[in-house]
């Protein structure tokens, strides 16, 4: 779904979006500093990652992308403050992330790093007013979920999709080899509560709807997407659906979009809320760990790509 008169000026998203525009036009050494690999506590996990080096979907391209991410600290969360930080409980703070060394907005320009941490903190004030909308659309009191998102995991993904080759000349260039089908960001859903998402004016967001039909999700000024993810499936127990989506960049111009990943903390659980059964309805899903179902999520991917491999080998 899309949502507007969401109260983050439209300018706001404008400023962020040129600012980032701008910092993967740049050369690749002055990326390189910030590349994910460079991080100590977060290998792998924040900063910059370098055209085609991922590929979230296996049975598809490697993703024809540049991308910039982060995780949520507190540091920057309106609802807390730096010197809050040692008052965090334990149970919490083994899975909040706070790099003493400001990876990787330490080696980016301010002129990238301050509009987009702007543009995230309006975000995280936005999205603590959906969870109540949503508690309430579920059954539960509007404040009902609040304590979940009291240390959440948000993170933020800035991509940069180059155009690809449209279809045609992909099979020009094929000479009847099989292919796998070229995608900027492969077929995936993502993990947590749901995903709000700011688009350029280019297209190229599809989204898959019950009958297995790829819908485009054509850009709307001033509005943000919304995709539900693997949370709202379990806690909902299927009513609402993971939202499985890609992106395919077939204009002929970059492209820019700025994914916001709204999760319970990752020292929270996640399972079927009373509020949705209908008399004598099963759960479809057990109670989980927020963190330990990302790590199954990702040992998914993992275990799907060696598959993938050693069939190949």
């Amino acid at each position: 779904m899309y949502i507007s008169n969401h109260g983050i000026p439209l300018s706001l998203f404008q400023t962020a979006q040129n600012a980032s525009l701008n910092w993967f036009r740049s050369p690749l050494a002055q990326k390189e500093p910030a590349n994910t690999n460079n991080s100590l506590k977060n290998k792998g996990v924040v900063g910059y990652r370098p055209r085609q080096t991922q590929h979230i979907n296996p049975w598809e391209s490697v993703d024809v992308r540049e991308s910039f991410s982060w995780r949520y600290d507190p540091v920057y969360d309106p609802l807390h403050s730096s010197s809050k930080l040692e008052e965090i409980p334990a149970h919490v703070k083994k899975y909040v992330d706070h790099d003493s060394d400001g990876f990787p907005w330490s080696v980016t320009p301010k002129e990238f790093s301050q509009p987009v941490i702007q543009l995230y903190q309006s975000i995280l004030n936005l999205g603590r007013w959906l969870v109540r909308l949503f508690a309430l659309a579920l059954g539960l009191g509007e404040h009902d979920l609040d304590e979940k998102f009291t240390w959440p995991d948000v993170g933020i993904a800035v991509n940069y999709y180059p155009p690809i080759i449209p279809p045609q000349q992909q099979h020009q260039e094929a000479e009847g080899e099989k292919q796998k089908p070229k995608v900027s960001i492969g077929s995936h859903t993502d993990f947590q509560l749901f995903t709000l998402l700011y688009q350029d004016n280019v297209g190229g967001l599809q989204v898959l709807n019950a009958e297995g039909q790829w819908l485009n999700a054509r850009p709307v000024e001033g509005t943000l997407v919304v995709n539900f993810g693997d949370y709202m499936q379990r806690i909902t127990n299927g009513k609402w659906m993971s939202t499985v989506h890609r992106v395919v960049n077939h204009s002929g111009r970059e492209r820019l979009s700025m994914a916001f990943f709204w999760g319970f903390g990752l020292h929270e659980s996640c399972g079927v809320l009373e509020s949705v059964l209908e008399e004598g309805e099963e759960r479809k899903y057990g109670e989980i760990g927020c963190w330990e179902w990302v790590q199954r999520r990702i040992e998914m991917m993992r275990g799907v790509k060696r598959g993938l491999e050693e069939s190949a080998a």
